[in-house]
């Protein structure tokens, strides 16, 4: 059966936008990730921002924590007590099962086993296996006395969650 009655009843004009956009559609998705010759997908890595080095042992994460988030720095007094009274309805964070921590990664109900990842100018980020600055990965900004402070290295995900503050419950 040939289909040139087809070709010959469709004006050449919209065969030609037909292409066009079937083109630019498979062009766009190619441009969504990138594959290595080994057929293995690679991510860019996102950049981490600026700040003091924090030094994270994952082996004193595990634990019940009262959780809040705040957006402006002048709000994480306020935030801090938040997440004290929240205690009553902890997030826990339990061990791994590969030496990681079990913790929800952005919009996920189920917690994904993650790991500490160090920069080279001493940097913590919490996050699944793989190279540091994935979008998943949230920075260390902050772990003493009982508290963490993390930010999304994801720009979405920072706008939607805010800066993460855990206070570990009595």
């Amino acid at each position: 059966m040939s289909c040139a009655w087809l070709v010959r009843s469709i004006p050449s004009q919209r065969i030609l936008v037909f292409l066009t956009i079937l083109v630019a559609g498979v062009i766009g998705l190619a441009a969504c990730s990138t594959t290595d010759i080994a057929g293995t997908t690679t991510v860019v890595a996102l950049p981490i921002p600026p700040g003091p080095p924090v030094v994270v042992d994952i082996a004193l994460l595990p634990g019940r924590y009262g959780l809040a988030s705040y957006r402006d720095e002048k709000d994480r007094a306020r935030t801090e007590a938040e997440a004290r009274r929240a205690c009553g309805n902890p997030y826990v964070v339990a061990a791994g099962p590969q030496g990681g921590v079990l913790m929800h990664l952005p919009d996920q109900a189920q917690p994904t086993e993650v790991f500490i990842k160090t920069t080279a100018d001493g940097r913590s980020l919490i996050g699944p296996r793989g190279a540091i600055g994935l979008p998943q990965d949230r920075v260390v900004m902050y772990f003493q006395g009982g508290m963490l402070i993390t930010e999304w290295l994801d720009p979405g995900a920072r706008e939607r969650y805010g800066t993460m503050l855990f206070v570990r419950c009595a």
